[in-house]
């Protein structure tokens, strides 16, 4: 009786989940250029491809800080989890090793890539120390999470292996948002009005033409590249918070398991609203892109947390 009741109710948040999904897309579809134009047009100068409001600005640095933190993270979970293999796991222990250097040095050069960006700087991105501080970086942050967790991580490999592998499984969905982002072409707001013309506006559901009659002016590649929004989908792994009363004991209380979901979407919500605000998005990218990050959570926290759990 009590698995039927449970059952019913998850059937009954799947389908309220998918009912506020399509109507808000619904409203996106339709009001999609009035929001950018009410929310975005203020923080937008003639001339400036770049918002001039400081938050938006800050939310293009660090929003897609949480994929690469918790992406380096699962990597030193995986490199304490092969650190004693033999034969083909010593290479998968330097692979792992070798992934969370390459995420942790993302981190920081994702935030500063953005930095110079809008300062106009992006020039450094091209010098070799740039890169080699970068890299640098994120060897460090390698060392110091495998130095002074490495010992509790192998304490807790049972509960904190699936973890890891959720991770990975949720970063990687990323691949999809950039698969989209280039076949559709949807050229961004704040391009449109960077060019003052607002005739190559398409919907989201429609391949957009406009870097091919563009092509001439020798624009940004960036400048097509609205739908779906790839920061809101970074931000959005910030979700992996929700498995947090799965694996630990302390989050099993009713205020741990609410602040679980309050926690990633106050901060998702945030980034999508100000990706609006920037011109960088319209409001079906950022819905569309966080709600492929949630899902990407939810499934593979099924996965290894639940379908899989007894075979860790």
């Amino acid at each position: 009786m009590t698995y039927t009741i449970t059952k019913r109710r998850k059937y009954m948040v799947a389908a309220a989940f998918l009912l506020i999904f399509g109507g808000l897309l619904a409203l996106a579809t339709v009001f999609d250029l009035q929001v950018s134009f009410l929310l975005a047009s203020p923080n937008l100068v003639e001339g400036r491809y770049f918002s001039t409001n400081f938050f938006c600005n800050l939310v293009e640095v660090a929003a897609m800080a949480p994929i690469w933190g918790f992406a380096t993270f699962a990597a030193c979970i995986l490199t304490v989890f092969s650190h004693h293999r033999t034969g083909p796991g010593q290479c998968l222990q330097v692979f792992f090793f070798g992934l969370s250097v390459f995420t942790g040095t993302f981190f920081l050069r994702d935030m500063m890539k953005y930095l110079l960006q809008i300062t106009g700087r992006e020039a450094v991105m091209d010098q070799i120390w740039f890169n080699a501080l970068m890299a640098a970086f994120g060897l460090l942050v390698t060392i110091l999470i495998l130095a002074l967790a490495g010992e509790r991580i192998q304490a807790h490999m049972k509960v904190l292996l699936p973890f890891a592998l959720a991770i990975v499984g949720s970063c990687c969905c990323f691949l999809f948002v950039e698969l989209i982002k280039n076949p559709v072409g949807r050229m961004r707001f704040r391009a449109m009005h960077y060019i003052g013309d607002y005739s190559y506006y398409t919907p989201w559901y429609r391949v957009s033409d406009a870097r091919r009659q563009l092509s001439s002016l020798g624009f940004d590649r960036d400048y097509f590249k609205s739908f779906p929004s790839g920061h809101t989908f970074s931000g959005s792994m910030a979700y992996l918070m929700i498995l947090f009363p799965d694996l630990f004991r302390s989050w099993q209380t009713r205020k741990r398991k609410v602040l679980s979901y309050v926690i990633p979407i106050a901060y998702t919500g945030t980034v999508a609203f100000f990706r609006v605000a920037a011109g960088a998005h319209f409001f079906s990218d950022v819905l569309v892109g966080g709600t492929m990050g949630f899902v990407a959570v939810q499934f593979f926290r099924y996965l290894f947390l639940h379908r899989l759990r007894e075979k860790f």
